[in-house]
This record gives C-alpha cells, structure tokens and sequence, in this order.
C-alpha cells in the first residue's frame, strides 16, 4: 500500500483542489481507515494473487469495480476511502518501472518499498505539512506491525520512491475527478486507468 503520508499528502492536495469537500475530519478518516483494519484484503477489495509474480499480485491488490458496486458516495468519508482505493491502485500499477517489478520478488520488493518509506516520511511531512496527530498512535501501530509481517529491517535497500516521482504521483492523484472516474470504472467493469485529462 503506499505509505500514510503519500494518502495524507494526496488527499490534502485533494481538498485544496475540490471545494465540494465539507468534512475534512471525515474525509481524512477514509482516507486512513483502509489500512487501518485487521484484514486489509476485505478493506481493499484484493483479488487472488500469486506472490511468485509481483505484477499479477500487485495488479489484483485493489479491486475498484468491486468497491464501486458495493458503495455510493454521499459522504465525505466515503469520497475519502475512493481516494485511498485510487491511490493504493494507481501506486502499484501506475507508478513503478516495468523492469524493475519483472526482476524483483515479492519480498525484496516489500523490503525496498519500507525502506523508501522511512526515507520519504519526513520529506512528505515537511513539504505538504501533513498534521496527522490525530491518527497517529493508529498509524504508528499499523506500521509496526506491518514492517513486521513483511520481514522488514534495518538493512539498507533500493530507495524506490524519488521525492519529484512522489510530487508528480501527488499532483496527479489529487487531480483525478472521482465521479468521472467512479463512472469510468462501473462502464468499463473492471479496473482502468483514470482518463489523462483527468
């Protein structure tokens, strides 16, 4: 998934870009309470997937038609969790090199990705002054135990996330028009890349 400060970021950028958003409170509760469940398959509508090939298993992490058919949108928190969904989907197959996730397995993948994270925290924190005091013993729990579940350490990895990648990813996310996409989505059945004009 990517990181709370990556959703933070992309949903602050969301609000000062959407007026329509009334609750922020709320709408920034969906956009954390994705990965704050026990089982995150459910919370992200995820797919059967094969770990032994990266692409098949990060392309089937998020099942956005499913969430769709399943939820309208009359809430802000229901706005905020789409825009989880979105993120989480477009991380995974919009924004990494091809050839770096044919040639990388699963868990050296988790490894580099946990080690970017730590990298980038404080740079996100900085430039969009994400304030998440009010989730944060919430947060720092998840990520323990999340680092923990992947086999995470200290070891020093591949930084896979440039702070410009981050930005542009941020820019692009929070540019996304979410009921031309939910749309877009329930025509197509399936997931889809949101239009570029979007």
């Amino acid at each position: 998934m990517a990181s709370f400060n990556i959703h933070l970021a992309v949903g602050k950028r969301y609000i000062e870009k959407n007026k329509q958003i009334k609750n922020k409170k709320e709408f920034y509760k969906g956009i954390i309470a994705p990965d704050l469940v026990e089982d995150k398959k459910i919370s992200h509508y995820t797919g059967e997937q094969n770990k032994k090939d990266v692409l098949d298993y990060l392309s089937k992490k998020v099942q956005l038609n499913k969430y769709v058919k399943s939820e309208n949108f009359d809430s802000d928190y229901q706005k905020g969790v789409f825009l989880h969904l979105i993120t989480d989907y477009l991380f995974f197959n919009n924004f990494f090199e091809m050839n770096y996730l044919k040639n990388i397995s699963y868990e050296d993948f988790c490894k580099d990705l946990y080690y970017s994270y730590d990298i980038t925290n404080e740079y996100l924190e900085s430039k969009y002054k994400i304030d998440c005091t009010d989730f944060s013993e919430q947060i720092n729990k998840n990520i323990e135990k999340d680092k923990k579940e992947k086999n995470t350490s200290d070891e020093i990895r591949t930084n896979i996330l440039e702070f410009y990648k981050i930005d542009d990813f941020i820019e692009y996310v929070s540019s996304i028009d979410l009921e031309n996409y939910k749309n877009k989505i329930i025509e197509n059945n399936s997931n889809v890349l949101p239009d570029s004009t979007e």
